[in-house]
């Protein structure tokens, strides 16, 4: 019997409104894992050459780990992959999502789920005990995240069933238009919103109930609790809690760095974060299995929303020239509303402010913009113009989800959240392994962990037309080695890893 796994793949036709589960061996989870291993041996096995992101039979998969929908702290992320309209040029990519869709997803039965196709018609998918039903969305259709999410659990009388949907931006079929769940959870840097809208899906509903099958149950919970209390006590986590993920703005090299042309007049970084907390902060909210609860609940004159961190902040703040937090807010809101993804919105709305500022941006539609004196309010007459048509023949570059060091990697097949993995590592490759081994009674050796790494990596490669991994023995021989080989070291396994203690 496989335990933590569920063993099974469910694979949706949108253009025949068939569904159907198929069974993963259970070789293929010891070699693949979960989340982006499965997603990319997926690709690898059923497509044989690119697919365009707008034809039907381009997959959207989503995938979780064999820790997903139980107590390990964490484990709430989800992988996605597809072949994105945001690459250059378009190709197989894949991000993960926050929240709490990977655990429904597997306490409905699934590892994986697949879904092509198109339908014929604007529909919603409701997966509920094992079960998919195609309904039709055209009462949905041009509405909202907010109002599609809360219709549909309204509709269904459940206020905690998983809503991920798209809204008009979407529908519209804009390149960066992303999909949402909770009102705050977001899968970016992938153009999952258009790839719903060419579709024709409006949301997914899902519903699971089927509890997850441990090995060891009583040892896996206490692996859960003793690490737990770890990482509530781990200085840089506090700090994490308390003040979410703006607590990494002094340390983030990537997020400090000039981004087309602008960056913080010098001190007045913590000044900025100051001041979301004084007057917008109104509470957290956390992922699946989290006692970590870095997102913040934000309240503002037209209304309450989550989802705010520190990259959407950036992106829609000092990096378009924003410092006004009333207006970074409105333009978050607005995206969560329209279904855009922050991070692209940025990249492009940075581009589009430049060529207006040095007046080489001629655009039609934009001659009202150039009179605007607040950043803020160019920015928001920019998006409007944006889904309106406009914006077509801009090329900008999409900022990477994440990069490929290897504990990043291993955490993404895993469904772990990548600040406590990697960025913190609060928690370290000896958990993952002694919590792997208590929910499959798969014992995992120290280098296991960095020939799965490698693997996905190349079959990533190959997908995406790289090169880099194919005949390179000395490449390979480089990722195997570092750096999981020397945090396995450092982590000096009989001290640091999590023990297993009775619970009495």
């Amino acid at each position: 019997m496989i335990r933590g796994w569920t063993g099974k793949r469910l694979r949706i036709d949108l253009s025949l409104q068939k569904a159907w589960s198929e069974d993963i061996d259970q070789a293929d989870l010891n070699q693949w894992f979960g989340g982006r291993g499965l997603n990319a041996f997926f690709f690898s096995q059923q497509l044989q050459s690119p697919v365009s992101p707008s034809s039907p039979e381009n997959p959207i998969a989503f995938a979780v780990g064999p820790l997903t929908g139980t107590l390990a702290p964490c484990s709430g992320w989800t992988s996605i992959a597809s072949f994105s309209p945001l690459s250059n040029p378009p190709g197989y990519a894949f991000t993960r999502m926050p929240g709490h869709f990977g655990a429904q997803l597997k306490w409905a039965g699934f590892d994986q789920c697949i879904l092509q196709g198109k339908a014929d018609r604007p529909v919603y998918l409701l997966i509920e005990g094992g079960m998919v039903k195609f309904e039709t969305a055209g009462s949905l259709w041009g509405k909202e995240t907010t109002e599609t999410a809360v219709a549909l659990q309204e509709e269904k009388g459940d206020r905690s069933m998983e809503i991920l949907c798209i809204g008009p931006a979407g529908e519209k079929q804009v390149p960066f238009a992303n999909v949402i769940h909770r009102l705050s959870w977001t899968g970016d840097h992938l153009g999952l919103g258009y790839l719903f809208g060419v579709k024709q899906l409006k949301a997914i509903a899902i519903r699971g109930k089927k509890p997850v099958t441990l090995h060891d149950s009583r040892r896996f919970l206490n692996l859960c609790l003793n690490l737990k209390d770890h990482i509530q006590k781990d200085r840089k986590i506090s700090r994490l809690k308390e003040e979410g993920t703006f607590s990494l703005i002094g340390q983030d090299g990537e997020i400090m760095r000039k981004t087309e042309g602008r960056w913080f007049p010098s001190g007045s970084d913590k000044q900025w974060t100051a001041a979301y907390r004084k007057s917008y902060f109104s509470g957290k909210e956390g992922c699946f299995s989290c006692p970590v609860h870095c997102g913040r609940i934000t309240q503002h004159p037209e209304s309450y929303f989550g989802g705010i961190h520190l990259g959407k902040a950036w992106a829609l703040g000092p990096q378009i020239g924003v410092y006004d937090w009333e207006w970074t807010l409105k333009l978050h809101r607005f995206c969560q509303a329209q279904g855009l993804d922050p991070f692209a919105t940025g990249s492009l709305l940075a581009l589009i402010m430049k060529g207006i500022e040095d007046r080489s941006c001629s655009e039609e539609g934009l001659d009202h913009i150039y009179d605007l004196l607040e950043s803020g309010e160019k920015a928001y007459a920019i998006l409007h113009w944006i889904l309106n048509g406009g914006g077509d023949k801009f090329r900008f570059e999409i900022p990477p989800a994440f990069g490929n060091e290897d504990l990043d990697v291993l955490g993404d097949i895993i469904s772990f959240c990548p600040l406590v993995v990697n960025r913190l590592n609060s928690m370290t490759v000896s958990n993952i392994i002694d919590l792997v081994y208590a929910a499959t009674a798969y014992s995992l050796s120290e280098r296991e962990p960095k020939n799965i790494v490698s693997n996905i990596l190349q079959m990533e490669s190959l997908l995406q037309n790289k090169e880099a991994f194919r005949n390179d023995a000395s490449s390979r021989a480089r990722l195997v080695d570092y750096p999981i080989n020397e945090i396995l070291i450092k982590e000096e396994r009989n001290r640091e890893s999590i023990g297993y203690e009775d619970a009495s």
